[in-house]
């Protein structure tokens, strides 16, 4: 049981560091590569959720979590999608901060996406 503790509440700081990175993004900063946006079921926290995690898929708060995660990434992937739409820079120079300003509005719109 105590280690099952553990991985949920590494998961949770996954989880934490992943709204941090669309915050980060609504502001600017250059994200890493490991913090592009990826698939609910392959972060950390969802192949926590979809691995060991279904240990306690009988419980309903559990089973409660899994809209919420994925509704995150589906967010994320928006923000995402918002502030990076240009088709002139490859990813790997909207990544490293090389791409140009962010439209205004975009980052608006991500704005109030994120609240």
């Amino acid at each position: 049981m105590q280690e099952i503790i553990q991985k949920l509440r590494k998961a949770k700081q996954s989880h934490k560091r992943w709204v941090s990175y669309a915050s980060a993004l609504i502001e600017g900063i250059p994200i890493e590569k490991d913090q592009v946006p990826i698939n609910y079921t392959d972060c950390e926290f969802g192949s926590w959720y979809y691995g060991d995690g279904q240990a306690l898929s009988g419980l309903r708060e559990f089973k409660e979590i899994e809209d919420p995660h994925s509704q995150l990434h589906t967010l994320y992937m928006q923000i995402f999608a918002l502030l990076f739409n240009e088709k002139k820079h490859s990813l790997f120079s909207k990544l490293v901060g090389k791409a140009s300003k962010v439209d205004e509005q975009n980052k608006l719109e991500a704005k109030r996406k994120f609240k």
